[in-house]
């Protein structure tokens, strides 16, 4: 099962100019936890999603009460980069949004 069959929301935005954040929520206790356990937002995970290093991803947040999920990575190239091709970081979340959920 992909991530985005368990989440209501699979988003992204900039950060600021240098850092991306991929907001996950879901619907469900069930689906939190089931994702949660998987690992698929855990560092090393989004950095082998992405094929950047560990150090790019800053940390993965968590949050039971409303059942969201938040990970951060710098931004490559930054949004003030001339060869950037998504200034607002709205189309970043496609390779987490398109994990495998085991």
């Amino acid at each position: 099962m992909k991530l985005h069959e368990l989440a209501a929301v699979v988003r992204s935005k900039n950060a600021g100019p240098f850092m991306v954040t991929i907001d996950v929520f879901f619907e469900d206790a069930e689906s939190f936890e089931r994702v949660r356990r998987a690992g698929v937002l855990d560092p090393a995970a989004v950095a082998a999603a992405y094929g950047v290093p560990e150090s790019d991803v800053v940390g993965s947040f968590w949050e039971p009460r409303a059942l969201g999920a938040k990970v951060t990575l710098r931004k490559r190239p930054s949004s003030n980069d001339m060869r950037c091709t998504d200034v607002f970081g709205a189309h970043q979340y496609l390779a987490l949004a398109y994990a495998d959920v085991d």
